[in-house]
């Protein structure tokens, strides 16, 4: 029997899945790092802990299967998408990698505004000229970092490094190139146009090509690092948003990709690049190549409860771990003591800037309707019920744009909240659903390197063998009628701030 690795280079840990060549799940590990906040709205990351990350992973993912490492024929990675790690001639990083939640490079973005039209950009791109995006984060490196940009040789994304440090090989898929604000959406090609309002050397960018490519085969130093065969193939995969889509069988139109983890990028495939005038949902490359992937890249959101827990759940923490349980799981129970709408206690989850109802760099977490009456338990519902309203900002978008949607599945660390789906399925109207592993993104990885190895004749035929649906939650009626005039409220009070928001940036910028 012949076997895949999954992996997946999150946020906060990088996850290892083992696939048989029939689709069946042998073993799962994974290995954390944190995450650096040097200022407000920064967030940095060092490039070598993936790599250190990857090796224990899959150290442990070998001592708990004993599988013999010449029966691993392929590795398959995704990675968190929007980060840039600049590397020298000899390939080591210049500075820590710049990831997906930054949003330093507004002025950057405000100058490439003066040089083309933010309408102009979308049609090219299918992006937004947004901060988080990698293009206007390579230009901060030149304006404020202007010795280290000079001794960049190439400029790569946080799934691109991995890849080069395990092969010596360059490279970028569709799925995260198309998230740089440097590609063109149609074309799939580096955009002149682009690099030139940025001033980025678009020779100084990786080659790119479908997510499924054989990359290349491990150095042999780094399978001796990893216990494996340097014979093992890499297949270059995609962004972790695209790839959780084919873990959870998102390829088809009609369901939408709820990823519940850090952020909460929300997804739907088309097969044609349609655009979103508003700007709320982007238009990427899905890591199918012959698909499109709709979507809002993510908001801080399991990020938000985890700030929650760290600093005001002491309590929780400490009997989840004498009790053996998920701390998580004692929110929960808090959280559903209190009635929907959290007696009007609303959470505009921007914790580190808007990315809906709209986008915006300056927006700040906020709850608002805070009264004497209200306890700790509240804020637990009122985090949960504040992504389920952004959700809904999306799907409702998308509905807009002509898409008929007819069911979310959620996927990711927060899909295994039943009272979070719950949520979400009453306040957007759709049901939730959730598949057979809630950890789609490192197996939409082992998905890639079945088919990228040939253990399957296609992409879609390693999809079919890997994914099912094993638990649907309808929304109650009455419930969504009573949550539409929270989220109504909830927007009110975005739209309210708008002003304060930008006040607050020029005192604290």
């Amino acid at each position: 029997m012949n076997y895949v690795i999954g992996c997946d280079i999150g946020s906060q840990s990088l996850k290892v899945i083992l696939l048989s060549a029939e689709g069946k799940t042998c073993g799962e590990a994974s290995a954390g790092y944190p995450i650096e906040y040097p200022q407000p709205a920064w967030a940095e990351q060092s490039a070598s802990a993936w790599i250190e990350a990857l090796v224990k992973a899959v150290h442990s993912l070998l001592k708990q299967t004993s599988i013999a490492p010449d029966k691993i024929i392929a590795l398959g990675l995704d990675a968190q998408v929007d980060g840039v790690v600049a590397i020298d001639q000899s390939g080591t990083p210049l500075h820590p990698a710049i990831i997906w939640m930054d949003r330093r490079a507004v002025t950057q973005c405000e100058i490439a505004g003066r040089k083309i039209s933010h309408e102009a950009a979308f049609q090219i791109t299918g992006l937004n000229l947004d901060p988080s995006h990698v293009a206007p984060k390579i230009r901060w490196l030149a304006d404020e970092k202007p010795h280290l940009f000079d001794q960049t040789a190439n400029f790569l994304l946080p799934g691109s490094y991995v890849a080069f440090a395990l092969t010596g090989e360059l490279g970028a898929d569709y799925s995260n190139a198309s998230s740089t604000l440097l590609m063109d959406v149609r074309a799939r090609t580096w955009s002149w146009q682009m690099c030139d309002v940025f001033e980025i050397p678009i020779e100084r960018l990786p080659p790119i090509f479908p997510a499924t490519r054989v990359i290349g085969t491990l150095r042999p130093e780094m399978a001796e690092l990893l216990g494996l065969s340097s014979a093992t193939k890499v297949i270059l995969g995609s962004g972790d948003e695209h790839s959780a889509c084919l873990g959870a069988g998102v390829t088809k139109p009609g369901i939408v990709c709820d990823i519940a983890g850090t952020a909460e990028p929300v997804c739907a495939s088309s097969e044609i690049p349609l655009f979103d005038e508003s700007g709320l949902v982007e238009t990427h490359s899905h890591a199918d190549p012959n698909l499109w992937l709709l979507e809002n890249p993510g908001f801080a959101s399991g990020a938000n409860y985890r700030w929650f827990r760290d600093q005001f759940s002491s309590a929780e923490v400490a009997r989840a771990a004498n009790e053996g349980v998920d701390a998580y799981a004692l929110l929960d129970e808090a959280a559903a003591a209190i009635p929907i709408g959290s007696d009007g206690l609303i959470m505009l989850p921007c914790m580190m800037g808007a990315m809906a109802p709209t986008w915006n760099a300056l927006a700040r977490g906020t709850f608002m309707g805070l009264t004497l009456a209200h306890r700790r338990e509240h804020f637990c519902r009122a985090i949960l019920e504040g992504s389920a309203y952004a959700i809904r900002d999306i799907t409702d978008q998308m509905k807009h744009m002509g898409l008929s949607l007819h069911e979310i599945r959620t996927v990711g660390g927060g899909a295994r909240s039943p009272l979070w789906r719950q949520i979400k399925a009453d306040v957007t109207g759709l049901p939730v659903s959730i598949t057979d592993t809630v950890e789609t993104t490192a197996l939409g990885a082992a998905i890639l390197a079945l088919a990228g190895s040939g253990l399957t004749g296609s992409l879609p035929e390693a999809v079919n063998l890997t994914t099912r649906v094993i638990e649907t939650r309808e929304p109650d009626a009455r419930t969504h009628a009573a949550y539409d005039e929270y989220y109504q409220l909830y927007r009110t009070t975005y739209f309210s701030l708008l002003p304060a928001f930008e006040q607050a940036a020029k005192i604290h910028l």
